[in-house]
């Protein structure tokens, strides 16, 4: 399609990317974990896990010049998209034009086997100049990946400040806002990024990843324990030990996807066994994480607050319950880049829910709880 419309390719910036800095792949032990409880009424293959010796990402900082953004990391260089991770633009093009309200919003609409962006949406992005610093995950609305990608690269700026102009950073919730403060990022040095919004920019740096696997590295493992540790001496240590990490009410007042249907009987007997039930999007960012680093026994819903882990010191045991196998990969290779023991339990999904994934699930309690208090309590 030409004219007023331009045709898409995938691949790298080419011409418009240069590497600054790059941290190779490794190889790094995941460890099985400890307990492994499928309820969920089909088979499940353990290898699926993936554990013992793996690669590990590798992570590399670019510089791309001249380059349009679309979406949370959409780069067009030219005609060329890519995104933060090697060689999966095209698919994640698809996924995302696929909802006709989402392609919309972003600018970008499938022609047959093509994927197209009107030449005016580009001309009239908003130019950024000078060189800037990107720092929006893949998913800019989930805590988690904000956790593992953002708050890596704003550290980065922090440190080398004085090569950049801005941080351009998706922080629409305010535990985002309150996290970058934290970091001690100034108001006046962000640039907030909208999604819906298309920008040029003249100069953007930019962390690349080979692959999404949610692995932590040593380094980047070592910034939370950084941030851990310094919350716990302004604020003292947690008096709380073990923790169910809760969506209530994400699941009972605001209708959330993946909503585990006897969750509140979950958390009623668990509150029996000692456990202190928190949400922690409805906490205050110093609070989440002064909790974790304190915890010694944390049960969690799998979603994105279990991402605080991050913040847990290695050695406290954790129990992942998820509503289907479709995460325990990516959401394991977190717990054990922090140094948790974990246990993991797949539920049973409702198969009278019409959704395409992300169905409503319930957890058999009666089989479950013994099993789940002897991993836990286990010395």
């Amino acid at each position: 399609m030409s004219g007023d419309h331009l045709t898409l390719a995938f691949g790298d910036a080419g011409p418009a990317s240069r590497v600054l800095s790059q941290e190779s792949a490794v190889t790094w032990h995941k460890p099985a974990p400890g307990f492994l409880l499928n309820l969920s009424g089909q088979p499940f293959d353990p290898a699926r896990l993936n554990t013992g010796d793996r690669p590990s990402h590798a992570r590399r900082l670019e510089c791309l010049r001249s380059v349009h953004l679309l979406w949370s990391n959409f780069f067009v260089a030219g005609n060329c998209v890519s995104t933060i991770y090697d060689g999966n633009a095209r698919s994640a093009v698809q996924q995302v034009v696929a909802y006709e309200d989402l392609s919309r919003y972003i600018g970008i609409t499938r022609h047959g086997e093509d994927f197209v962006v009107s030449r005016t949406r580009l001309r009239g992005a908003e130019r950024i100049e000078g060189q800037v610093l990107f720092a929006t995950a893949d998913e800019p609305h989930n805590w988690g990946l904000w956790l593992l990608y953002t708050l890596p690269a704003v550290v980065h700026f922090t440190r080398n400040r004085h090569l950049y102009r801005k941080l351009f950073v998706f922080a629409t919730h305010p535990n985002m806002r309150a996290l970058l403060r934290l970091l001690g990022v100034r108001d006046d040095e962000v640039i907030l990024h909208d999604c819906g919004t298309a920008y040029w920019f003249e100069e953007l740096h930019v962390f690349r990843q080979s692959m999404r696997d949610c692995y932590i590295s040593p380094s980047i493992r070592e910034l939370y324990a950084q941030l851990r540790d310094a919350i716990v001496a302004r604020h003292g240590p947690s008096p709380a030990r073990k923790l169910y990490v809760a969506r209530l009410r994400r699941t009972q007042e605001l209708n959330a996807y993946r909503g585990l249907l006897n969750e509140q009987a979950l958390a009623d007997r668990l509150a029996g066994l000692g456990y202190l039930v928190i949400e922690p999007e409805f906490l205050a960012v110093e609070e989440q994480i002064r909790l974790f680093a304190g915890a010694e026994r944390i049960v969690a819903i799998g979603g994105a607050g279990l991402f605080n882990t991050v913040f847990c010191r290695p050695g406290a045991r954790l129990l992942d319950i998820e509503s289907t196998p479709l995460f325990l990969d990516a959401h394991s290779n977190v717990f054990a880049g922090a140094g948790l023991e974990y246990g993991l339990v797949i539920g049973r999904e409702d198969l009278a829910d019409s959704s395409v994934a992300h169905r409503r699930w319930t957890l058999d309690l009666h089989a479950a709880l013994p099993a789940v208090a002897a991993f836990m309590e286990n010395r």
